[in-house]
């Protein structure tokens, strides 16, 4: 990665394919000019609280290439201004051959046994272990290499990892996918990771992020990172993101298992220091906040599968 800052894509002249209808919050497909086919890219504006603009476009850009560094695929996000508006734009992961759907969409169809689409409380249904079987027989995403046979669940293990490492607590059923093939005639495939922006602390604000650096708090504050996005008991303590990567890992294959912690391992801090000292639009306490969260999740996730 060179030593620069990442460019900001101005893509206010970009022709609008269509607004997107999953999620939350405004967001909208682009088309690339001069791309054939055309490239599409979905635009997401970094939201704005009480005058003051949240960092997920920085975190998402970060995320993004941090899951490179581990191998985990992610989508190709760039920062972006739309209409003076700043954000983020995320390439387009269906090839045209395939469909893509949601978690959601998927696990009801396949009648996966108590799960619940939708529903906020205790996320019924969305376990890993539910998500282990409806991916059976999957393959990775397009694309995806890796040093060993590996499943489609296997890698969804390796975005629980990442989840853990960055602090991402938003992996809904709407925030993975499944690519099927048109045909039907070939297995289906775990789609890349993407919408990755709730993560390294995007929002929390500079004197938060100066006072939990200051008091050294902010290994308590990563405590607290709960995968409240998957099922749990309501009123009893929602397992951490740390506690559901090592799950899944347990439930995947042993090269995985072996594997995702090892990609984890081999990284210095310099290696993503790179990376987050090449997002602009982070202020330093956010910066100095970001990579000690990087610091302690590491050392929280190789001791939780060791």
């Amino acid at each position: 990665m060179p030593e620069q800052l990442f460019r900001t894509l101005e893509v206010s002249t970009w022709e609008v394919d269509s607004e997107e209808a999953s999620g939350l919050g405004e967001k909208i497909w682009l088309l690339e000019p001069g791309t054939n086919p055309k490239q599409t890219w979905l635009f997401k504006p970094a939201p704005v609280v009480n005058g003051h603009v949240l960092g997920e476009d920085w975190a998402e850009k970060a995320v993004a290439h941090l899951g490179e560094l581990i191998a985990v695929p992610c989508a190709r996000v760039e920062l972006a201004e739309y209409q003076g508006r700043r954000g983020t734009i995320s390439a387009n992961l269906r090839p045209e051959t395939h469909d893509l759907h949601h978690g959601q969409e998927f696990m009801q169809a396949r009648k996966v046994p108590g799960f619940v689409p939708g529903y906020e409380v205790g996320r019924p249904g969305h376990s890993v272990e539910n998500i282990r079987d409806v991916l059976d027989g999957g393959l990775p995403p397009p694309d995806c290499k890796l040093p060993f046979e590996a499943t489609a669940f296997d890698v969804f293990a390796g975005y629980l990892v990442l989840d853990a490492w960055v602090a991402n607590r938003d992996r809904h059923d709407e925030n993975w996918a499944v690519l099927l093939s048109r045909t039907g005639e070939k297995p289906l495939q775990l789609c890349g990771a993407y919408d990755q922006a709730n993560s390294l602390g995007y929002n929390v604000p500079d004197d938060k992020c100066r006072r939990l650096l200051a008091e050294d708090r902010v290994p308590a504050w990563c405590e607290k990172g709960t995968a409240h996005r998957f099922e749990h008991v309501p009123g009893e303590p929602v397992p951490t993101l740390v506690d559901t990567a090592a799950k899944a890992l347990r439930l995947a294959s042993q090269d995985a298992r072996e594997y995702w912690p090892q990609q984890l391992s081999e990284f210095q801090a310099k290696h993503w220091e790179r990376v987050v000292n090449c997002i602009p639009e982070m202020s330093d306490p956010s910066r100095r906040f970001a990579l000690r969260v990087l610091e302690v999740n590491r050392r929280r996730v190789l001791d939780a599968c060791s």
